[in-house]
């Protein structure tokens, strides 16, 4: 949705009077409509866009949000790529809507340094704690100088789950995989068609799975390699800058941190070659830590996150 409509619904955000002004703001995304069809260009989807903020409420943040927490005004907000059945299905799995861009106000990435110098100041202003936790130099070991001031989130749209997925702890790596697929296959797209690069990614990886079990006792660094470039990787966890930005974004809005106490894997390798998981996110900042895919902790499960 381009910025100008986006700010139009704002101007007639329900208040008090909450029937009249969604009738505003449907009128208002009806003429946008109307003019991008009389320009012969595509259609916005403005309703959509009001229905999944009525339907998920604290738990879509979008462009308001992204302005009030990273000083970024965004010049045109994607469609919302999720069907209305899907963010149904989404709010029944306790999922957040969120939109990740990938530069600062400035124009450069919104990386994890980014990120963390921006709310810095104002949270310890506000009384908010760390985004980023400093203890032990974590962030060296973990990313390297480079990725940690040069990588940004993928920009776009996801939905990403709030608790860890259930059974998902106490797992080896491609053991998550498999309840990642389960998850896909018994709730998000039970009852409703399963996109073909879903199937795709599930197949690849089957059609792997037993190589890639053996190949973490014989080289786990090409294990963990081959494991975070699989699709399924790509299409269903989190980068661990995707996983600060997603952290820091709802802590904002909301006042509560996700992950507390537990860590979520996520698709990102270390400067070590370890795969990478992200949490214990308390007053001291979100903690990071390197594990090799074979590896087993009844605190490391795995946040299901989609994107399209």
């Amino acid at each position: 949705m381009p910025f100008e409509a986006y700010k139009l619904y704002q101007e007639y955000e329900p208040d008090k009077d909450k029937t009249s002004t969604q009738k505003k703001a449907a009128g208002v995304l009806k003429e946008a409509d109307e003019m991008k069809r009389a320009q012969g260009k595509e259609t916005i989807s403005g309703i959509e866009f009001q229905e999944a903020k009525e339907l998920l409420g604290e738990d879509l943040l979008g462009p308001e949000e992204i302005e009030k927490t990273w000083g970024v005004r965004p010049e045109d907000v994607p469609e919302i790529p999720f069907s209305r059945e899907e963010l149904g299905r989404a709010k029944e799995m306790g999922q957040i809507l969120v939109l990740r861009v990938e530069k600062t106000e400035d124009g450069k990435p919104m990386s994890m340094e980014a990120m963390n110098t921006i709310l810095a100041k104002r949270w310890e202003k506000e009384k908010k704690g760390r985004l980023l936790n400093t203890a032990e130099g974590w962030r060296d070991r973990v990313t390297g100088s480079k990725v940690f001031s040069e990588v940004a989130p993928r920009a776009g749209w996801a939905l990403i789950s709030k608790e860890l997925l259930k059974d998902s702890t106490s797992k080896n790596y491609i053991e998550q995989t498999d309840v990642i697929i389960k998850a896909l296959r018994e709730q998000t797209f039970k009852d409703i068609e399963m996109p073909e690069e879903y199937e795709e990614a599930i197949r690849e990886f089957e059609a792997n799975k037993g190589r890639l079990t053996k190949l973490m006792d014989e080289n786990w660094q090409q294990a963990a390699k081959e494991l975070a470039e699989l699709k399924i990787t790509q299409l269903t966890r989190q980068s661990i800058q995707e996983t600060i930005y997603d952290l820091a974004l709802y802590y904002d809005k909301n006042g509560k941190r996700l992950l507390p106490n537990v860590y979520t894997w996520s698709n990102s390798r270390s400067t070590d070659g370890d795969l990478v998981d992200l949490g214990g996110f308390d007053a001291e900042g979100v903690d990071g830590r390197g594990w090799t895919p074979d590896r087993r902790n009844g605190h490391l499960g795995v946040l299901l996150s989609r994107r399209k």
